[in-house]
């Protein structure tokens, strides 16, 4: 049964390599959607694929993460969407940042082993 959820992580989540480690966690498990981080110690992730891989994907998130850098960890059910796969999503002051820069995909490609 197709599921899809919104999972919010509150906390010192950036840094780390947890994006890059969630796409390849959603490639393996065939879940599609995104990350994002939404604000400074805020990251939003929405994952559409089967119940049981939904189940497996946020327990990597919660997983991921030690109880002392998560403030705040929910899941919620929302409508199923038409995402094409998974993707990284940058907010606007982030891609200012990284502009010209393509590091973030090869420490995806070589976590993918591609």
């Amino acid at each position: 049964m197709l599921k899809c959820s919104q999972i919010k992580i509150y906390g010192q989540v950036q840094g780390g390599g947890f994006r890059s480690a969630a796409m390849e966690a959603a490639y393996r498990l065939r879940i599609k959607g995104f990350v994002l981080y939404d604000k400074e110690n805020s990251l939003t992730l929405e994952a559409q694929g089967e119940q049981d891989d939904i189940a497996q994907f946020v327990q990597f998130c919660h997983d991921w993460f030690t109880d002392e850098v998560i403030q705040d960890f929910t899941v919620t059910d929302k409508e199923p969407e038409n995402y094409p796969g998974f993707t990284i999503r940058r907010n606007s002051s982030e891609a200012k940042n990284l502009t010209g820069s393509r590091h973030w995909f090869q420490k995806i490609k070589h976590n993918l082993r591609l």
